[in-house]
Order: structure tokens, then sequence, then C-alpha cells
């Protein structure tokens, strides 16, 4: 019988424990987001959610409040779909056509599953001047989830393809959807619960991407490695 390489083996439990851990964060991500649907239909959060907005409505400070509104801005849907069209057609440009894919997946599935999930849960949001504002339901939050969905998905891949270090995939892919999800309270559009079932949500749509990109990314390294004229 064949013995297997050192390198192989190691390259096998690098792999399963990649799966492992998409696994595992999907799963999480299930059940933290039935957990807090479940207590949005029962009408159980009021002790977090009006907690929250009580210490919010007491620290609000003007400076801090103009900084989460410029952040709800530029970190809102569709500028968050444009830095992942960017940041696939910078792989692209690399060559690793296949590994852009979970890229631009991402946005797509992080609006279908909030738009479908607000419709679904029809909550109002907790003043009568942020539905005004906002004009939508509220949970989960749409910042929150696409947030997420997108900039966990952008940092896994870009890690991955080594194109940038462990820290800054880290900073980007959960220092940004925390301050994302943390404005929105603050601002007072959305409940606390509302941006832990976008994170949720959004942690669930990169665990997908992340899947794809687990199943695709050798194809094109297969393909580069091919001298070309053969």
């Amino acid at each position: 019988m064949r013995e297997r390489s050192p390198e192989a083996l190691s390259g096998r439990d690098h792999v399963l424990r990649n799966w492992t851990a998409i696994i595992a964060l999907a799963v999480i991500a299930v059940l933290a987001f039935a957990a807090l649907g479940e207590d949005v239909v029962e009408r159980e959060t009021s002790m977090i959610d009006l907690g929250v907005r009580g210490w919010v409505h007491a620290h609000q400070w003007p400076p801090l409040i103009a900084f989460a509104q410029g952040l709800s801005i530029v970190a809102s849907v569709n500028p968050l779909i444009g830095v992942a069209t960017v940041a696939a057609l910078y792989l692209a440009y690399r060559r690793r056509y296949l590994v852009a894919l979970p890229v631009l997946v991402a946005p797509v599935l992080g609006v279908v599953a909030y738009v479908t999930l607000k419709d679904a849960f029809a909550r109002a949001r907790p003043s009568a001047l942020a539905t005004a504002i906002e004009g939508t339901y509220s949970f989960p939050s749409a910042h929150a989830t696409s947030s997420s969905a997108i900039c966990c998905t952008i940092a896994y891949v870009f890690w991955r393809e080594r194109l940038v270090n462990e820290t800054v995939a880290l900073l980007f892919g959960l220092l940004l959807p925390l301050l994302v999800g943390l404005s929105r309270i603050y601002l007072d559009v959305h409940w606390t619960t509302d941006v832990l079932g976008g994170w949720s949500a959004g942690v669930l749509v990169a665990a997908l991407c992340a899947a794809l990109y687990n199943s695709v990314r050798h194809v094109p390294a297969r393909r580069q490695s091919t001298p070309e004229g053969k």
C-alpha cells in the first residue's frame, strides 16, 4: 500500500480544518438567528432592546452621531456592493477568475437574505422618525447583514489568496461590520436584536461563500500553473 507523504497529509488536515470551521460557523449563525427570530416573534427582546436604547439615549453625543451617520452612509448596501465588485474585478485582473465568484455572490445573497427576512418578520423600527427616514422594516438590519456578509467574504478570500495578511483581514472582516452595526443602534434606527440578527444572517452568507471559495479555489490554480502554449 502506497504511503502518503507528510506534505499530503498536512494539506489534507488543513482542508479538513477549513471545512470544519466553515460548517461550525454556519451552524452557529443559524442557531443564533433562529434564537433571535423566535424571541422577536414572541416579543421577548424588550430587556436587551429597551435597556440598550435607554443607555444610548443617555449617552448620545453630537460628534458621535455625526460619525455614525457618515459611517451608515459610506457603509450602506450600495457602496458595499461597489466594494465587492471592485474586489472581484481585482481578482479577475490577477487571473483568479473563479475565486472572484464568492465575492460577487456575497452581496447578492446578503440582499436576498435581509429583504426576505424583513418582510417575513415585519418588525417596526424603534421610533416613528426612523421608520419615516428608513422606510423599511427593522429585523434584521440591512447594514449589519450586508456588511458582515460582504466584508467577511472579501477578508476570507483575500487572506486565503495571500493578498492581505491576517491582521488586515481581521480588521476589515470584523471591525467594520461591528462599527456599522453599532452605528445603527446609536442612531436609534434599529433595535439591538436587529443588528445581532443581521450579523448572524451575514455570517451565514459569508460561511456559504467561504464554502464556495473552497470548492473552486484549486481550479484556476491548475490553469495558471500550465505554461503558455502547452
